[in-house]
């Protein structure tokens, strides 16, 4: 990665966590030499790696990071999903029987569905990977204080007073993106009076790759698989959808009144509960973007799509944008076409935008749906799931979905190179 200064630049990315790492690597794995990239990132990359949230990396996801050389960076770190049960029961049941079991063997490929790694390793192998690429820059700390659209090119004034130009600027700044407001993107939202409790726990019993999702009156309480921790200990991620207000008065109870809280929902399966980190809340919302793309600018994201997925899953279409993306200005770029020119941006925006809709409201009905805690629609949901578990099409269809392979998936996805 290359320090020096520069004032031109193909293509400016602000934001330096996942998304827009994993895009300035998927740029220079696939078409190296052929753009001068710039990342801004506002925190200092200390803050930016520090992060106690695991990610369930779905098949697709996996694939791509292999594609662009991260894959081996972590792969030790990373936990494979090979089952996926679901259950659906009331919060004082005393147990959570699976109504649903698919299973990776299953499928025609055999493959996990999903990996599970945590975030703290993921973000320091994608800074990494840039580290001596002579045509990848960073300026961190640092932001975007103002930019302006041109014919040819598109001017961005850093905070730091430094003036760059480039034939595209790509907002990968969160669901909260300045540059999205300072283009007058207009966006939809959706508040929600729910948080996600994040928290790593140690279990008595293995997962054996098993992951858990319970579906609670307060929404999905998922439990991921992880590596061994560093004494060899079994570990779990454990997400968990609950009311604001009762989420603040459970974390702010004594360490064990919270792991009691957590293990009524958890459930027997994998024995006693060990509390490995202090859970943290971090809210729930929905946020869609309007508009993808406008002349020499480019949302990807959580900027384009700040969601309250079901399964955690705003990570994984991100790098579904990385992979439309790239493949996008690599083809432009190798066609001698200008990579900000609206007509190519429009091609990544069509390509997303009816993943994300669909995604998001499927995800937040089927939410709705199995928070109901009403009996009637409890046996009926039941009812739902015990068919599907009898139906190997039902299911594999389940798992494609679960892998990241329904739809018009991009080449990287697809573990192709561009």
């Amino acid at each position: 990665m290359n320090d020096i200064q520069k004032s031109r630049f193909d293509i400016v990315i602000s934001g330096g966590s996942f998304v827009g790492l994993a895009l300035a690597r998927a740029l220079e794995t696939s078409a190296p030499g052929a753009f001068a990239i710039a990342v801004i990132e506002q925190r200092t990359l200390a803050a930016a790696t520090a992060d106690p949230r695991t990610v369930a990396l779905t098949a697709t996801a996996r694939a791509m990071l292999q594609a662009i050389g991260i894959w081996e960076r972590i792969a030790d770190r990373a936990e494979p999903v090979r089952r996926i049960v679901l259950t659906d029961s009331p919060l004082e049941s005393p147990v959570r029987p699976g109504l649903i079991g698919l299973d990776a063997a299953d499928t025609p490929t055999g493959e996990p569905t999903a990996y599970v790694i945590e975030n703290a390793a993921l973000l320091p192998a994608l800074l990494a990977s840039l580290d001596g690429l002579p045509n990848v820059s960073l300026f961190a700390p640092d932001a975007i204080d103002r930019f302006e659209t041109r014919d040819e090119d598109v001017s961005i004034a850093l905070r730091s007073g430094a003036v760059l130009s480039a034939k595209l600027l790509v907002a990968a700044d969160g669901r909260n993106s300045a540059l999205r407001e300072m283009i007058g993107i207009r966006t939809q939202s959706w508040p929600s009076d729910k948080v996600g409790i994040v928290a790593t726990v140690g279990i008595e019993r293995p997962h054996n790759g098993t992951a858990w999702q319970h579906f609670l009156p307060a929404g999905p309480f998922a439990i991921l698989p992880m590596t061994p921790g560093p004494d060899g200990g079994n570990r779990a991620s454990v997400v968990w959808t609950e009311y604001a207000a009762v989420a603040r008065r459970i974390l702010a109870q004594d360490r064990e009144t919270v792991l009691a809280e957590l293990s009524q929902r958890f459930g027997p399966e994998l024995g006693a509960l060990t509390l490995l980190s202090i859970p943290q809340a971090f809210p729930l919302s929905m946020v869609l973007a309007r508009d993808f793309v406008r002349p020499r600018f480019a949302l990807v994201g959580d900027a384009a799509h700040g969601l309250n997925w079901i399964a955690g899953q705003g990570l994984n279409h991100g790098l579904k944008d990385v992979a439309a993306l790239a493949e996008t200005l690599v083809d432009a770029a190798r066609l001698g076409l200008d990579v900000g020119d609206i007509a190519i941006l429009r091609r990544y925006e069509r390509w997303r935008r009816f993943d994300v809709v669909t995604s998001a409201f499927s995800g937040a009905a089927l939410n709705a749906f199995f928070s109901n805690d009403w009996t009637g629609l409890r046996m009926l949901r039941n009812a739902a799931l015990r068919t599907v578990d009898g139906i190997g099409r039902l299911k594999t269809l389940f798992m494609n979905e679960a892998a990241g392979r329904t739809g018009d998936v991009p080449k990287l996805l697809r573990g192709e190179a561009l």
